[in-house]
């Protein structure tokens, strides 16, 4: 017969089911925690997408030829040239040339490395232009943002 002595405490089996419920919740925890850093990466990425396309956007729209086209140095084509056809728009195309190189370096120092960015000119007569920015995440590829900015 056992004694009151005897009886106090736990046994080997049930201590051994505590600590297996212990870990399992520490390794939920732990899982968790690691997706919500991980979204909140992304999310800032997000944000800072979107804050470098719309302030783009903004100083597209204030860029602008006197001939009322778009500024084609934006899509990367040298200033020169652009305005070659038109030399009094030769101020605003220098001025979306150098916008242009500005925003470009602003993106490969915001983002992951791995991102690119890009503004197209859809139609050389309207003035309207495309922002596309593209950034790696983590484990799911990449992801894009295109904003058509008309002017």
């Amino acid at each position: 017969m056992l004694t009151p002595e005897l009886t106090r405490g736990f046994t080997l089996i049930e201590a051994l089911v505590a600590l297996v419920i212990l870990v399992t919740g520490l390794a939920g925890s732990a899982t968790l925690l690691l997706q919500t850093v991980r979204q909140e990466r992304e999310s800032g990425s997000r944000r800072t997408v979107l804050r470098l396309a719309t302030s783009m956007a903004d100083q597209l729209r204030a860029v602008r030829r006197p001939d009322g086209r778009p500024a084609m140095a934006i899509s990367g084509i040298e200033p020169a040239t652009a305005c070659a056809e038109h030399p009094p728009s030769c101020a605003a195309e220098e001025a979306a040339g150098l916008l242009r190189a500005t925003w470009m370096a602003e993106v490969a120092s915001a983002l992951p490395r791995g991102a690119s960015a890009s503004v197209v000119v859809p139609d050389p007569l309207v003035p309207e232009y495309l922002l596309s920015i593209e950034w790696p995440t983590t484990g799911d590829g990449t992801r894009r943002l295109e904003l058509p900015v008309k002017t």
